[in-house]
């Protein structure tokens, strides 16, 4: 039997402009290995959306950690279920695809 479950999280912005990210700071590319090959920014790691949802506190960290993925889409979608989780998490606004066409 499967048990579905529903996370709501309420809570602050969880989006933040490229730009206004440390420059030093660690990013997690949730796109798939082949996506992160063609382009990727290179203070970034790539852990693939599934491995990330699945075991967050290996991955994560009690600073800010900042997601991204091709648009933003997702990576909101995985911020808001790891902040209900109680992780300190933010998205890439736009995505990789808005970094590029800066």
């Amino acid at each position: 039997m499967k048990v579905l479950f529903f996370i709501y999280y309420n809570g602050d912005n969880m989006e933040l402009d490229y730009e206004n990210i440390s420059k030093d700071s660690l990013i997690i590319d949730i796109r798939h290995p082949e996506d992160y090959k063609l382009y990727h920014l290179k203070n970034s790691i790539n852990i693939q959306r599934i491995k990330l949802m699945k075991n967050p506190k290996k991955y994560l960290n009690n600073k800010i950690n900042y997601i991204i993925c091709d648009k933003g889409f997702v990576s909101i979608s995985c911020v808001k279920i790891l902040n209900a989780l109680g992780y300190n998490c933010m998205s890439v606004k736009g995505g990789i695809d808005a970094i590029k066409n800066m």
